[in-house]
């Protein structure tokens, strides 16, 4: 590679290859001085190959959009550079620069946010200008923007209040006017007593979310003086905020917040670090070991109770902690050894091929993970050159691809591969349940997430019912790496205040899209309870990611999908998004409804789409283009099969009763379906179909089989000889995940 270049050089060729860096704009980065030069301000750096035809393409667009803003963007500590990849590969994979060209900004060392591809000069622009971070809004025009790059800076001194949110929440948007109404009119006044507000999106800060002891979406914690102190537990309205603050600044006055960052740990609404702790953690106040006052001893001397508290209970439902990775190392599965040990506690699973280069550079880091993981869950891998069954049993469908599995039950994980994020998706999934205290709590946890499960219970009932009731909610839910949604409440007056007249404790009851949704099945029984379990596991209308994508494909027979595009105007997309989400009432309804009949047991899952995000894959699967969003596609995956047009024969219109009466229709089948396979396989599903018939006909199975090959391969020949031309088809299938 590199004599190539030298080659091309003495030949004067380089500039062709080569795209240099523009004279007093871009600086040359490279692996001697790049953690230097990024530790302040922020970077704007193009990653490139000089031999990639993409990043000359994109050359001329990155100088113009450097060219204009350079100058005045070095004032701010903005600062834009370029690596060449081919000299400094080992910088390039850490800053995590995979493809070319990426621009990736980082602020005070920390990478922030990316760019990747050969984008256009006003996608470029609007990603700059982006990531230029904005002045600090003072107090009587909103709460200080915090991210990676400066919240050590600005909250090590002081007292922060700081919200922490997901612009993509929707409890996040309905906080934000009354956060906004409340800061505004208190911050000048707060400002006196060394009060300040602030915000972080977490969505662009992760880590500083997570190390903030954020695990739901909006959470509101202060800091004094850089020290976590507690979390805001308050409804997030106007009111019960502005009065929290007032009285923020009572205790600041008071001396009390100036002796709280003194103290040893906080206490954390619903913290992670409590969630394994359920049964008898010692709080302020309780009598610790060898603290026995005067007649203590006399009960000591006293017979144990009977089980009777909260935490009694719990304890009492749930199984000893078993250790899992105990040695923490990557185990190497195979077809003979995968059932085996895969049948008890979680693994985490990476199927890969030893040619794949992904697979090749995520190898040093998943035996990290083996030892990262000790004791968390166990880690392994299949080398699907070798297992070739194994992997297809699994559904592996490109490498390498990582799975959570426990039991019957897997998920699959599309995340980043370094460590962090892969330890973070295990943590995530196999966190405990929350101990829901008091009313407030229940709020949070409803608000944290757009599906909550509540096991109620009355801590006095010592029945061993109720004790197994719980271990079977428990373990069903973790095992369907649901805990995170899961939270008990054994005070009977919060569990009564969940329940609807005459329900009785202990209940199962969701929470989802403003509704409560009691469990009217048995507790004791796997079947009935993972079925609901696996019903209301989602929003009537989530969001389509790539998390989530195959369970709303294969989890259902039918999936309605609303293709909006909010670049066109936020408010307008989310018209449409409700629009959908009445048709899924509708509809579930219908289905609901005595007279529904056996035509709508199928079931039906809605969901929207981000047009601006998914455009390639919405016009390579359903033929749709970004300019005739928004959209609806009604998917049958089963046959691989999609309904665009209603029964007239128009588009589908996204309102509440064009959709419900698609649904309707394509249910009956009174829709005409379109294919997601390429003309070629159905081609080729069609002559080997028809061969099948001939033959088992006019000569019995054994031609039909000759006969059914025969035609399978010189369609396959056929095929390969018009891509070898140049010819074209439409990509099939739903699936997300390409082979390397």
């Amino acid at each position: 590679m590199r004599l190539t270049r030298l080659l091309l050089a003495a030949f004067g060729l380089a500039a062709a290859v080569r795209a240099a860096p523009v004279e007093g704009t871009a600086q040359v980065l490279s692996q001697a001085n790049f953690a230097a030069k990024t530790a302040t301000g922020t970077w704007v750096v193009k990653h490139y190959s000089p031999r990639c035809k993409h990043c000359r393409a994109f050359q001329p667009k990155w100088e113009k959009v450097v060219g204009e803003r350079a100058a005045g963007l070095a004032a701010r500590s903005v600062y834009f550079g370029e690596v060449d990849c081919l000299d400094n590969e080992k910088l390039c994979e850490a800053n995590k620069a995979e493809s070319w060209p990426a621009v990736v900004v980082f602020r005070g060392g920390v990478r922030v946010a990316d760019l990747v591809g050969d984008s256009s000069e006003e996608d470029l622009a609007k990603f700059v200008d982006g990531a230029v971070p904005p002045v600090a809004r003072k107090y009587a025009a909103n709460s200080v923007l915090l991210d990676a790059g400066n919240f050590a800076q600005h909250a090590h001194t002081g007292i922060w209040l700081v919200k922490h949110y997901s612009p993509t929440c929707p409890h996040c948007r309905a906080m934000a006017p009354k956060w906004t109404r409340a800061t505004d009119e208190l911050a000048a006044g707060l400002a006196a007593d060394g009060i300040t507000f602030g915000e972080v999106n977490c969505l662009q800060n992760r880590d500083l979310c997570v190390a903030n002891f954020v695990d739901g979406y909006p959470t509101v914690n202060l800091f004094v003086d850089g020290k976590f102190v507690e979390e805001m537990v308050v409804t997030y309205d106007y009111e019960p905020m502005k009065q929290y603050m007032l009285e923020l600044q009572k205790r600041a006055r008071s001396g009390e917040l100036a002796a709280a960052k003194t103290l040893p740990e906080p206490v954390v609404a619903n913290d992670n670090r409590d969630w394994d702790d359920m049964a008898g953690d010692n709080k302020a106040g309780d009598n610790k070991a060898g603290d026995n006052k005067a007649g203590d001893n006399k009960a000591a001397a006293e017979p144990p109770k009977e089980v009777n508290s909260a935490d009694d209970v719990v304890a009492a439902a749930e199984p000893p902690k078993e250790v899992y990775n105990a040695d923490g190392v990557a185990v190497v599965l195979t077809a003979d050894s995968f059932a085996g040990q895969t049948a008890k506690g979680p693994w985490f699973v990476k199927f890969f091929a030893p040619w794949c280069p992904h697979c090749q550079q995520l190898a040093p880091v998943w035996a990290e993970l083996g030892a990262a993981a000790k004791g968390k869950v166990n880690i392994g891998s299949v080398n699907c050159d070798d297992h070739a069954k194994l992997c297809a049993a699994q559904k592996v469908q490109g490498y390498p691809t990582l799975k959570l599995l426990w039991g019957d039950e897997s998920l699959v994980f599309k995340g980043s591969r370094d460590l962090d994020n892969m330890l973070a998706f295990v943590d995530s999934s196999l966190t405990q349940p929350r101990d829901l205290r008091s009313i407030d709590d229940v709020y949070l946890m409803r608000n944290a997430t757009d599906v909550a499960f509540i096991f109620a219970y009355d801590r006095a009932d010592t029945r061993a019912g109720t004790k197994a009731a719980l271990a079977h909610v428990r373990d069903n839910v973790r095992k369907m790496f649901l805990s995170k949604h899961l939270g008990v409440a054994s005070d009977p007056a919060v569990g009564r205040s969940l329940l609807a007249a005459g329900e009785a404790l202990p209940a199962l009851v969701a929470f989802k899209d403003g509704r409560a949704m009691s469990y009217r099945g048995a507790l004791g029984s796997d079947d009935e309870l993972r079925e609901w379990l696996y019903a209301e596991r989602f929003p009537l209308l989530p969001e389509f990611t790539r998390e989530n994508a195959d369970s709303l494909f294969y989890d259902s027979d039918y999936l309605a999908l609303v293709v909006v595009d909010p670049d066109r105007g936020v408010e307008q997309a989310a018209a449409h998004r409700e629009s959908v989400r009445s048709a899924a009432y509708e509809y579930r309804r219908l289905r609901e409804s005595p007279v529904a009949g056996a035509q709508h047991s199928a079931t039906v899952r809605f969901a929207w789409v981000d047009g601006s995000k998914w455009e390639a894959y919405v016009d390579r699967v359903f033929r749709i283009q970004r300019k005739a969003l928004p959209a609806v596609v009604i998917v049958k995956s089963a046959d691989d099969l999609f309904f665009t047009a209603d029964a007239a024969g128009a588009p589908i219109s996204p309102t509440r009763m064009g959709v419900f009466m698609a649904v309707r229709a394509a249910v009956e089948g009174r829709l005409t379906a379109r294919s997601t396979s390429s003309i070629i396989v159905r081609a080729v599903r069609a002559v080997a179909a028809a061969a099948a018939a001939v033959g088992a006909f006019f000569f019995g199975s054994a031609l039909r089989v000759l006969l059914t090959l025969a035609t399978a391969a010189a369609a396959a020949i056929y095929a390969l000889r018009r891509r070898a031309g140049g010819g074209r088809g439409r990509a099939g299938s739903f699936g997300l995940v390409k082979a390397d």
